[in-house]
Order: C-alpha cells, then sequence, then structure tokens
C-alpha cells in the first residue's frame, strides 16, 4: 500500500459493509482491548478507535495484520449477505484508494469465498505498494497487464513489463513501485493461509 497507514475508501453504488462495524463486533466478541488488538496487530490503538468510528479505514497491510490477530481471513470485513454466485459488474465492486492518489485496489475475488483474495492494482508513476518492504502469511501471484512494475523481494530486485508475471511467498519482505512513466495495471491474487 502507500506510506500512510489510513486510505481513502471511494464506494460505488453497492453498500458495502462497515468495516469498523465488524471489526468493534468480533474484538469484543474475542475479548480483547483496543490497546491489547492494536499491540498485537503492530498498529496504534489510535488507529484501531478511529477505524471503528469509520474516521479512517486501514490500508491492505494493516487489515492482514489485524485479521490475522482475529484469525479470520481478511475478506471478513467485507463478506456481504449473497452466498450463492452472482455476477458483479465493475461499478459493483469495492474500491479502496490510497490518501495520496497514486494506488487504487478493487477487490474482484469474492469476500465470502475467503480463501482466496483477488485484486486490480493500478498505479501512477512512482506509484507504490509503501515507503518499506512488508509482509504477510500466503502465497501471490502478480500479472502485470499493463506498465513497468519493480518488485523487491527481501535484497533481490525484479523486473516485471506486460505479460510478465511471478509468484513468490509472501512472509517474504517485498514491496513494489510503478518505475514506468504511464499508469502500471497489474492483477495480485494472494492464497492467505499458505502458512497459517
Amino acid at each position: 500500500m502507500g506510506a500512510n497507514e489510513c486510505k481513502e475508501v471511494k464506494e460505488h453504488h453497492g453498500m458495502h459493509p462497515s468495516v469498523g462495524k465488524r471489526l468493534r463486533e468480533l474484538r469484543l466478541k474475542q475479548g480483547l482491548s483496543m490497546v491489547k488488538l492494536a499491540s498485537l496487530a503492530g498498529v496504534t490503538s489510535g488507529l484501531i478507535s478511529q477505524v471503528e468510528n469509520e474516521s479512517a479505514d486501514p490500508s491492505l497491510t494493516t487489515l492482514r495484520r489485524i485479521s490475522k490477530v482475529l484469525r479470520v481471513p481478511m475478506f471478513y470485513f467485507f463478506i456481504g449477505a449473497e452466498i450463492d454466485p452472482r455476477v458483479k459488474s465493475s461499478d459493483e465492486r469495492y474500491l479502496l484508494t490510497a490518501a495520496d492518489g497514486q494506488v487504487e485496489y478493487e477487490f474482484i475475488s469474492d469476500p465470502n469465498e475467503g480463501q482466496i483474495e483477488f485484486t486490480m492494482v493500478r498505479a501512477k508513476p512512482d506509484g507504490a505498494s509503501g515507503p518499506k518492504q512488508d509482509h504477510h502469511a500466503g502465497r501471490e501471484c502478480a500479472l502485470v497487464l499493463k506498465g513497468r512494475m519493480v518488485l523487491e523481494i527481501g535484497q533481490n530486485v525484479y523486473e516485471l513489463n506486460a505479460g510478465d508475471s511471478i509468484t513468490f511467498d509472501s512472509l517474504e519482505p517485498h514491496r513494489w513501485v510503478n518505475a514506468g512513466n504511464t499508469e502500471l495495471r497489474f492483477v495480485s491474487v494472494t492464497s492467505p493461509y499458505g502458512h497459517m
């Protein structure tokens, strides 16, 4: 994600469940204080409070950390009422836009599935997943559709252009950057339970 811990959410026509409400309900159900959850997730208690009060939305990295502590898939926070398969048009999907406007994440996979995270990522030139490498549980595959990506995995650096793909262990610290002069567009597929 971007450098900031909090992100601005842009919603389309469909109503989406409140991340803050789901977080509060699950935290209380598990008997965790805001301070304890924040400590276990490596974030501030102020951020937990802001998310629960719907004054801030967590980044994907932060949400992954919180979901790991609470032992639920990240997409638990976006699960809707529908269970049966249905076609979703592009204006019904959940979008998360970095506060600086450089990166946009579009959640494509059905959150009720919970075993796979399928995301379309669009980044402006110099847009990046964050200021430093981060990690999360699972295996990840990225396919570049447009532009040029530089992917850092530990000490290794990989350059991917349109049509290139890569699969890696996302427990390894990693970070991507749009290294081109045009929009970077890629799909990211993560199996979040690869190492849990």
